[in-house]
């Protein structure tokens, strides 16, 4: 059986579904259109689909292609589907079979997909029957969802919400709904376990990252009493009903929990790729220091994405930046960075990686802090309550604030990591490699005549 594969309302090309030899599950078989690779418009639809003629399959530990992992669900949305298949297969008298990778990918409904990949048999795209949401469903679609993950029962209502939840990444409760506008954002849900205004929270660190001159979509809350909200953003892969190719990091660099990548490193992946890659590379910094400089609890590689435009790739809006009050190991700032302890610093001393001299990082990481130092007044505009904000400081004013209003532009003590000033009979030595290893920069007493 052959499946059509679009991006947004372009025909690209088709997969079949096939058992290779000596492999156990089946896997993709793809195809580019000869229009496609003829176009002027084309480009790789992943980075494991180079643009040649010929059916190609995923490398043999994989079953799809990295690009489609994004258009597939993650945790919330595939426990909503596993629940639903297990709901039919018991009404039709069936015994249960756990959904392949493949089966997720195309169970996931067509019209809220993230990105613009497609699929379609015959003349219908898969999973096109699905309903839409509103924000005047959203106090319906949180019961729904709380409802769902106290019990795992599929009632209607929790029906309902597989067809506007099943789509976006992580694990919190969320769903695709329309506002007054007809405009289509994310609505992510509160938990019975949350003890704070979770989404109050994410959207002031929206509107630091605003203030930081780091892009950013419009995005809200809406109350549901009693201290909890639901946060709204809209979604940056659409323009209108026009889709636009979206990747993640992890998917468009092939990011494993094994071997995870740095933001130095990432920088420069990005800018080989990207249409204006130093602007990218920038923006990029200036997202890792902010991150930083707010404990962000959701930092990892598929909280990072791109946009494919008539530019080439760019960096998508900035999204899931949550503060939190207690370090937990994240992405390091480089590759000399500790995951359990990151140090501002250190970008300062990659400047180089991310297309900055010394100079221009540190001013950058004067300005995110700049705009960090309004996170009360952020916060109270975006409805936590005073008597919270004491509790989420040590999430904006911890160890590397002290370290980023330390920073000078005009003294080698910026790249200084000794946590000592350099006295008069001291020089500076640069980062080198001495017999194969790395020597990270340091101080060094000068001889004495």
């Amino acid at each position: 059986m052959t499946y059509e594969v679009w991006i947004g309302d372009q025909h690209v090309g088709a997969f079949s579904i096939d058992v290779h030899p000596g492999f156990q599950n089946p896997a993709l078989t793809f195809t580019y259109l000869d229009q496609w690779l003829s176009s002027d418009r084309s480009f790789q639809i992943s980075p494991d689909l180079p643009l040649q003629r010929g059916p190609q399959t995923p490398p043999s530990h994989r079953t799809i292609f990295q690009a489609f992992d994004d258009a597939a669900p993650d945790s919330w949305g595939r426990r909503l589907i596993d629940a639903d298949l297990r709901r039919k297969a018991k009404m039709r008298g069936e015994r249960y079979k756990p959904p392949t990778e493949i089966d997720l990918l195309l169970h996931v409904p067509d019209e809220t997909r993230q990105g613009a990949v497609r699929f379609r048999k015959g003349e219908e795209f898969l999973s096109s029957e699905h309903g839409r949401a509103t924000v005047h469903d959203l106090s319906r679609l949180v019961a729904a969802a709380q409802h769902f993950a106290a019990n795992g029962e599929v009632t209607e209502e929790v029906h309902n919400l597989i067809g506007v939840g099943s789509s976006p990444g992580g694990a919190q409760p969320k769903a695709w709904v329309r506002d007054e506008a007809n405009v289509m954002h994310l609505a992510k849900f509160p938990q019975t376990s949350d003890t704070y205004n979770v989404s109050a929270w994410e959207l002031t660190t929206i509107k630091l990252q605003r203030r930081a001159g780091i892009q950013v979509q419009p995005s809200r809350t809406v109350s549901l009493g009693q201290d909890q909200s639901v946060f709204l953003t809209q979604r940056f892969d659409r323009a209108g009903e026009r889709r636009i190719p979206y990747m993640s990091f992890r998917s468009a660099f092939g990011i494993t929990e094994r071997e995870p990548l740095d933001y130095a490193t990432l920088a420069g992946r990005v800018a080989a790729i990207s249409g204006k890659p130093s602007a990218d590379a920038s923006e990029l910094f200036m997202r890792a220091a902010l991150i930083v400089l707010v404990n962000n609890i959701d930092d990892h590689m598929r909280n990072h994405g791109l946009l494919h435009g008539g530019q080439g790739w760019r960096l998508a809006p900035s999204f899931d930046v949550n503060p939190s009050r207690h370090a937990s190991p994240a992405t390091p700032l480089t590759p000399e960075d500790d995951p359990y302890d990151r140090d501002i610093r250190l970008l300062v001393h990659r400047a180089t990686d991310f297309r900055l001299t010394q100079a221009q990082a540190v001013h950058r990481i004067r300005a995110v802090v700049e705009a960090v130092s309004y996170w009360r007044d952020d916060a109270l505009t975006s409805g936590v309550q005073a008597d919270a904000l004491e509790s989420m400081s040590p999430a904006f004013e911890g160890e590397n604030l002290r370290r980023a209003q330390e920073l000078r532009a005009d003294s080698q003590a910026i790249i200084d990591l000794s946590g000592k000033a350099p006295g008069s009979d001291e020089s500076w030595v640069k980062s080198h490699t001495r017999r194969g290893r790395t020597v990270e920069g340091h101080h060094r007493r000068k001889p004495h005549s």
